[in-house]
């Protein structure tokens, strides 16, 4: 990961436990470090202090564009994420299902400087879990195609 580059947008990943932080680390060993994704763990702590913390990095980050990464579509750390969208006062995104693929693309869309609109399709596009019988039938098709 490039220090010192000012990334478009600032990632934020949350979750029920500890997986967005284990998420992170899963991230930067695999990059490097990733000082443009935050983390924030909903945990024996409860929901107001999650919640506190949610409100404090939307605050602290509100002249950038956020893309805000969540286990669960409804889940608490969503939940808590839609309730502070009226305060968000720049270009922000929610997506649900993070997963070690679609944080890695954030990161590397991130990286490229794309716009938080066109790194939010690549997302998606690589988030997609995929069979080792599927990926097989594609690579033959491929080949017979050559």
């Amino acid at each position: 990961y490039h220090k010192g580059r000012i990334a478009m947008y600032k990632i934020i990943v949350a979750s029920h436990g500890p997986m967005a932080e284990a998420m992170k680390q899963s991230l930067e060993f695999v990059m490097g470090q990733a000082d443009g994704v935050e983390t924030i763990c909903l945990d024996e702590d409860g929901v107001g202090k999650f919640s506190q913390k949610a409100k404090e990095i939307v605050e602290r980050e509100d002249n950038k564009e956020l893309l805000i990464m969540v286990d669960f579509t409804y889940g608490t750390p969503f939940n808590e994420f839609c309730k502070l969208v009226p305060q968000m006062k720049s270009n922000f995104e929610i997506l649900t299902g993070v997963n070690l693929p679609s944080l890695v693309e954030a990161v590397s869309a991130q990286m490229r400087e794309i716009t938080l609109e066109e790194a939010v399709s690549q997302i998606r596009e690589v988030s997609v879990m995929r069979s080792y019988k599927e990926l097989l039938n594609t690579q033959k098709a491929c080949d017979d195609d050559e």
